[in-house]
């Protein structure tokens, strides 16, 4: 294993890096990004092991041939096809051995003594036709301290291996070292020539030239298993091996134990900023989408709360032409010449009144046509305000999941029925204020008459014994006559007086009917559509509320981050200055 205990300030620097692992890990863990955890875990634990140096490439391009080459036997399989599917650690062991760590990855033990100070990982090949292969290695990657990227020289820096040394380079920032292999194919000036391709297009691409040694592992493997001097420097596999077993002394080795994760760290920190600062946009716009949804909820029930009123112009409409229907039947039929015609009439004077007052356009008929369309416009609208609720929250969560059975049942679960029981309750409730009743009313007009009719007879019949009175005894008295008079003048006057007092009776009780009709018609619709407002708000509510608590969430994710990322890139700092 890799002494990492050589100095205090060694030992230091990798105490903090991992403090600072298993803090990112716990981050990670309740932030609910698992996969990320995973990795950050595989770091921490692999921070004392000896420097990992990931063998990469596109398949066939020599990758397990090179560590056949470097272990001068051939312990990996290679081959022209695909050959390698999982991931290889090669470690240091007294024999050969092999044991399955999961399901993608294997431990092989060799004797080779610099694998005392390094683990070599061979990767499944890039560009396969097998596709899971690259995912394997690319999900490996993040592991890497050092990568030799292996590229053929019949086929060298081609469009998959761009994107490949993109993710290595570009995106987890691994310290590289290129790896031409298969020169024996080729003259010393075609090698020069491919060189130079490599270099020009990597600069391109990174902005540097790259370290890169040129080498032939069939050769290499064929003179270390031949034990042939010339074809093995002819091969230029000591270039390799002396490059990484001898020139990156302990400082490098720290360095690289050290800066590779904490690298990982600024490039997932970096992503991670973004991601969840999208988040805090996104539940902004939601939050501010819920608002403005609530605002058109209050200026909905203020629209149906004043398009209410006009059912009271309505009521008022109705009882008023009832005011007039009566006033025409007291002006024309409750007087004296009616009453006597009356007298001999079939029809009595409360059935007429029935008939022609309450018969056509009843109040109680237009009362109860009012209350249902009252109640069809409420239920109208309350399924407008539930649709807009429905479809609102569908828009704003179809992003976030998939729509799932209970959806397309929601619309229809808060639709209101116009037979449903609290609209029969209210009907019910309503016929309680409709307190005129056609009967009733004419049983009253019948008794005005009634009593008015003989009120006229006693009078006129006192003032007419008067007069015969005085016109037996032929007695001439003024006063008697006078009084005759009054009499008769009041006997006339009963009618239009009854006349006057029960219309004022009648005025009186239908104004109160109207006031109590129309503040229970108020008062009840209001909380109908209260209810409905109330529901469909609490609903809303409840969704902007979780927005807030994820922003609030989220934000705090932000600070833990910001903090995570300022130890980080101190740490990366001091390495860099040490």
């Amino acid at each position: 294993m890799l002494e990492i205990a050589k100095t205090s300030e060694n030992q230091n620097n990798i105490h903090q890096v991992v403090n600072l692992l298993q803090d990112v890990k716990k981050f990670f863990y309740r932030i609910g990004d698992i996969e990320t955890e995973k990795k950050v875990s595989e770091m921490a634990a692999q921070i004392n092991e000896p420097l990992y140096l990931v063998v990469a490439g596109e398949y066939n391009s020599g990758k397990s041939s090179f560590v056949n080459a470097l272990c001068g036997k051939r312990i990996l399989k290679d081959g022209s096809t695909p050959s390698t599917n999982k991931i290889t650690l090669l470690t240091y062991g007294d024999d050969i051995s092999s044991d399955e760590i999961d399901d993608h990855q294997c431990r092989m033990t060799y004797p080779l003594e610099a694998l005392k100070d390094i683990t070599i990982v061979d990767t499944p090949g890039t560009n396969s036709i097998i596709t899971e292969h690259q995912q394997i290695t690319e999900n490996f990657i993040h592991r890497a301290e050092l990568v030799l990227f292996v590229t053929s020289a019949d086929h060298p820096f081609t469009e998959s291996e761009r994107v490949f040394l993109q993710l290595l380079k570009g995106k987890w920032d691994r310290k590289l070292l290129f790896v031409l292999n298969k020169i024996d194919l080729k003259t010393d000036e075609e090698q020069n020539e491919i060189v130079t391709f490599i270099e020009k297009n990597f600069y391109r691409l990174f902005g540097f030239e790259p370290k890169i040694i040129t080498m032939s592992t069939k050769d290499a493997f064929l003179a270390k298993t031949s034990d042939n001097a010339e074809i093995l420097q002819k091969s230029n596999i000591e270039v390799v091996e002396n490059f990484i077993f001898e020139k990156m002394d302990y400082e490098t080795k720290m360095d690289l134990k050290i800066l590779s994760p904490l690298k990982y760290l600024v490039n997932v920190f970096g992503d991670l900023k973004g991601v969840l600062q999208e988040k805090v946009s996104h539940c902004n716009t939601e939050i501010k989408s819920v608002e403005m949804f609530e605002k058109q909820l209050r200026n909905k029930r203020q629209d149906m709360t004043d398009y209410i009123l006009k059912y009271k112009t309505e009521i008022q409409s109705v009882f008023s032409r009832l005011k007039e229907k009566v006033d025409g039947f007291l002006n024309y039929y409750v007087n004296i010449r009616a009453i006597i015609t009356m007298k001999f009439a079939r029809e009595k004077i409360d059935d007429k009144f029935k008939r022609e007052v309450f018969g056509i356009a009843n109040p109680r008929t237009e009362l109860e046509r009012i209350m249902n369309d009252a109640i069809d416009y409420v239920d109208r609208n309350n399924n407008i305000l539930w649709d807009m609720a429905h479809d609102y929250i569908e828009s704003e969560t179809s992003l976030q999941r998939k729509i799932n059975e209970e959806s397309p049942n929601r619309k229809e679960r808060y639709s209101s029925n116009r037979e449903s029981e609290k609209h029969v309750n209210l009907r019910e409730f309503a016929k309680q204020f409709q307190e005129l009743d056609g009967d009733l009313e004419g049983a009253r007009v019948y008794r005005v008459v009634q009593s008015g009719l003989i009120n006229f007879i006693l009078l006129e019949g006192l003032a007419l014994a008067i007069i015969i009175g005085l016109s037996t005894f032929f007695i001439p008295n003024t006063l008697g006559i006078i009084v005759a008079a009054i009499l008769a003048g009041i006997g006339f006057s009963i009618y239009p007086l009854k006349r006057k007092k029960y219309r004022k009776e009648f005025v009186q009780r239908v104004d109160a009917i109207i006031d109590r009709y129309n503040n229970m018609m108020q008062f009840e619709f209001e909380k109908i559509i209260d209810r409905v407002i109330e529901d469909i708000g609490n609903r809303i509510s409840s969704y902007r509320d979780t927005r807030w608590s994820e922003r609030e969430e989220v934000n705090r994710q932000i600070e833990d981050l910001k903090t995570l990322s300022e130890q980080t890139k101190d740490l990366i700092r001091k390495s860099c200055h040490s």
